[in-house]
């Protein structure tokens, strides 16, 4: 029996910046933490946290 691997579907790589952007906003408007959504989604940031 073969293991068969979930492939996540090809995102443009501006639509994928556009949907990150929108997450830190609403991150940061809600008062949660960024270095979750850092982590969750793959972010880097350019200063530390």
């Amino acid at each position: 029996m073969e293991k068969k691997e979930k492939k996540q579907p090809v995102m443009n790589v501006f639509l994928r910046m556009l949907e990150d952007k929108r997450a830190i906003r609403e991150c940061i408007r809600k008062g949660g933490d960024l270095k979750t959504l850092e982590q969750s989604r793959g972010i880097k940031f350019a200063k530390p946290l």
